[in-house]
């Protein structure tokens, strides 16, 4: 949910001259209402008004009516949501006392408000894990493990041949050091064969 100072800066990314009156009249000549407003008058939009937003700036750059803005935006949005029967239902909260006044809310919901709000909070949920994932980078680890199994499997066959040739190399003295015992000092650096 986004306030329309929260609208300005995400519009401002693609239309850097919008301010919160271009914002405000085109919310009022384009019939696009907020999602919510709390006690204390302050509007929140979702991700389909930015949308709507967006769109309807580019059909006015192009020359289109507000009328045909309206119909074009609303068309839209009507194809993309599967149509439900309007039912309206009311529902009436009681909040705690505040400084001895009981407040009552009356909220106003369609079926069509509940889907926006369902398709906007699934969008909204997805875009932050799909940021979140990014910026952790969680498939590192995983890379890095699998280089590091694939290092392990090259050394450990590398010590199975350094093994292999110490059991040679450990014959090999073995072999030498019974026939240096076969030999007998004679004198000074000459030696001679015993059988």
């Amino acid at each position: 949910m986004y306030s329309k100072e929260e609208l300005k800066e995400k519009l401002n990314k693609t239309n850097p001259s919008m301010d919160i009156e271009i914002i405000n009249i085109c919310l009022k000549r384009w019939h696009i209402d907020p999602v919510y407003e709390n006690e204390e008058g302050i509007e929140y939009f979702d991700e389909l008004t930015i949308a709507k937003l967006n769109q309807g700036i580019i059909l006015k750059e192009q020359g289109s009516t507000d009328e045909e803005i309206i119909s074009i935006i609303n068309k839209v949005i009507t194809e993309s949501i599967t149509p439900l029967p309007v039912k309206k239902s009311i529902i009436q909260l009681e909040n705690t006392p505040k400084e001895g006044k009981l407040e009552n809310i009356t909220i106003d919901i369609t079926n069509q408000t509940l889907t926006l709000l369902a398709e906007s909070i699934a969008e909204k949920i997805s875009k932050d894990l799909t940021q979140k994932l990014n910026e952790n980078n969680i498939n590192q680890p995983i890379i890095d493990m699998g280089k590091l199994k694939r290092d392990n499997e090259i050394l450990a066959g590398q010590i199975e041949k350094l093994l292999e040739e110490n059991k040679k190399l450990t014959e090999t003295i073995n072999i030498l050091l019974e026939e240096r015992d076969s030999f007998k000092k004679i004198y000074g650096s000459f030696y001679m064969k015993i059988d």
